[in-house]
């Protein structure tokens, strides 16, 4: 039977990545959930053939049943040779820009007090003004990936960079099982709930790094094979479930991103060759999640942002951790709330951030190449991550402000801050952007500089 001869699909061929030239859609944009649009077939006999674009799938399969050989990422935007995004918006991740406006404070990189303002006509479901004014971190703006693609290193650099980033996450993970903490996980996030898939990761990175001979390591290996075959099991049964996916919330989806991804950050750079190929068939799995984390966050906002921050005023939400509200006044649990909110958000930025990048990185060192994961903002603000207390937090945004910044102003902390101003987190993403050198000179120049202050005191007392 004669076949239609047909160019790459258009998305396909911006990206410079090969076409499996499937009707209605290739394999990739399949993967992508994004529209498959064919450019006009050549003239034959005089006649142009043409194919329509292909819908959007209405919904992903489950997770649990992914195809294992699609390695490929998973992104939602498409990437011209520059670098700047070519979608249109109709295939990224849905969110109204109604709900909030994004004040001018959160763009400064000096104190200042952080009062977005917020335009929902719905009542405000027991949130109180104050806790409406101070949620700086809620604004649509900040939800906007940034795919500008950062200046080319020479080979040897990057590859230096990209080892650097994941020994940095693995150590995250370690201090977690540790120190009950680490840049990615924050100490209060599982103080309250910490559910039975993240009990399973916590104890997996224990057990794994407490493994010094073969026989633990092959022990290990089997343990971390049991509890992932019981994560996406229990995935798999809720997500089935009538509305199941509907019913997990921000916290559901952000716990179990991290249980996976601490599984991935162990399995894909283990020199075990089995565990490395049973994590590759992890890698879509991990990235459709990571989506819709983003998405679940983004929708909690659209929908009504007064009753997401309100659900941490109620007092079905009362702690157990030391922070209860018993005599607190109304303006003391109005900063507990908005602290506990900003916890939750900013681990969905963080979480978002490292999965993609860990995996594109994976995928870059084992073909030589890598597509741009993107890049939301998130506090760069050193000491807000490790607040003891939503009163230090809160104390510590209104003195020296958020550094809550877009991708390209970042390049001004490099001019207009020292490195003693952003956290541990942000170092080893300004790394990524800028480079090991650039990076190294800002941190001697910050030490220099110190060690001139510090003679300056003694050559004066």
């Amino acid at each position: 039977m004669a076949t239609v001869w047909r160019r790459a699909c258009v998305g396909c061929t911006r990206s410079k990545r090969q076409c499996t030239k499937g009707v209605p859609a290739c394999r990739r944009c399949i993967d992508r959930g994004i529209p498959c649009v064919y450019p006009p077939a050549r003239r034959t006999n005089g006649v142009v053939r043409t194919v329509a674009p292909a819908p959007a799938p209405a919904d992903l399969q489950d997770p649990s049943l992914a195809d294992s050989s699609a390695t490929a990422p998973l992104t939602t935007h498409e990437h011209d040779s520059t670098g700047s995004s070519s979608s249109t918006g109709a295939e990224d991740i849905y969110f109204p820009p109604l709900q909030l406006t994004q004040a001018d404070i959160c763009e400064t990189l000096g104190p200042s007090p952080l009062q977005p303002s917020f335009n929902d006509d719905d009542d405000t479901d027991g949130a109180t003004p104050g806790i409406l004014k101070d949620a700086w971190f809620l604004t649509p703006e900040s939800w906007v990936a940034d795919y500008t693609l950062p200046e080319m290193e020479p080979e040897v650099v990057q590859d230096l960079i990209l080892q650097r980033f994941v020994d940095g996450v693995q150590d995250w993970l370690r201090d977690w099982v540790t120190k009950g903490s680490s840049p990615l996980h924050h100490w209060h996030l599982y103080r309250e709930k910490m559910p039975r898939h993240v009990q399973d990761a916590y104890t997996a990175v224990a057990t794994y790094h407490a493994a010094e001979t073969p026989a633990t390591r092959s022990t290990t290996a089997r343990v971390l094979d049991d509890r992932v075959a019981q994560l996406l099991q229990d995935q798999a049964v809720v997500t089935s479930q009538p509305a199941g996916r509907e019913a997990m919330d921000v916290f559901d989806h952000v716990s179990r991103v991290q249980a996976l991804l601490a599984y991935q950050a162990i399995r894909l750079f283990d020199g075990d060759v089995r565990m490395r190929a049973q994590a590759e068939s992890l890698i879509p799995t991990l990235a459709l999640w990571s989506r819709q984390l983003l998405e679940s966050a983004k929708d909690s906002l659209a929908r009504r942002p007064a009753r997401f921050l309100a659900a941490f005023l109620s007092a079905e939400n009362a702690s157990a951790d030391g922070f209860s509200r018993v005599a607190k006044s109304g303006g003391d649990a109005a900063e507990e709330a908005v602290w506990r909110a900003w916890v939750l958000v900013e681990s969905v930025r963080r979480t978002w951030l490292v999965a993609n990048y860990l995996q594109e990185i994976y995928l870059h060192m084992k073909r030589g190449w890598g597509e741009c994961p993107g890049r939301v903002r998130f506090t760069m603000r050193a000491g807000l991550w490790e607040a003891p207390s939503p009163h230090a937090w809160a104390s510590a945004c209104r003195e020296r402000g958020a550094l809550f910044l877009e991708s390209k102003q970042t390049e001004r902390l490099v001019f207009d801050s020292g490195p003693e101003d952003v956290d541990a987190f942000s170092l080893v993403m300004l790394e990524l952007s800028y480079g090991v050198e650039r990076i190294e000179r800002w941190l001697g120049g910050a030490k220099e500089a110190c060690r001139e202050r510090q003679s300056l005191v003694e050559v004066l007392g």
